[in-house]
């Protein structure tokens, strides 16, 4: 079995420009950008201001209204960690 390299959120507030301040399980901090996920199907309906500030966390991923994820590895291996 592999070991996991990531580690899940704790934490998301959403800012301006469609990025989200994260905190994982293990207090590092970061900014996750999701501005290239918009362009996709399954995340389109995330170019509404209101509906992209709904984020929350769920079982450690980032999640919005009407089962909108991203795994905790994308935001992991994306996000800007401080």
């Amino acid at each position: 079995m592999g070991r996991k390299t990531y580690e899940l959120l704790k934490d998301a507030t959403a800012l301006d420009d469609y990025r989200v301040a994260v905190v994982f399980v293990n207090g590092e901090r970061g900014i996750f950008d999701c501005r290239p996920y918009l362009s996709t199907g399954y995340y389109k309906p995330l170019n509404d201001p209101a509906l992209f500030k709904r984020v929350n966390v769920s079982y450690g991923w980032l999640n919005w209204p009407g089962d909108i994820d991203i795994g905790a590895d994308d935001v992991w291996a994306d996000a800007v960690r401080s």
